[in-house]
């Protein structure tokens, strides 16, 4: 496999990669702040014993990662 891709926003040559947190991540659909996550849609869940990692491309030229998520 490959290991670049296209940039979907710039065009330039982006790196596959991974990318892990041993918290979750959640998406939301407006900018403010929060106090709990208690109620927003979870992409990626906690890590319990082990950390799993997600397969993601990133480019380094714009700041964009992008990733696939399962729920």
């Amino acid at each position: 496999m490959n290991e670049f891709v296209k940039c979907p926003k710039c065009s330039n040559e982006g790196k596959r990669g991974y990318i892990f947190s041993p918290r979750r991540i959640c998406w939301s659909d407006s900018s403010d702040s929060i106090i709990a996550d208690l109620e927003s849609e979870i992409l990626i869940k906690d890590a319990i014993f082990q950390i799993s990692k997600t397969p993601a491309f990133r480019c380094e030229n714009c700041n964009l990662v992008v990733f696939e998520y399962k729920k």
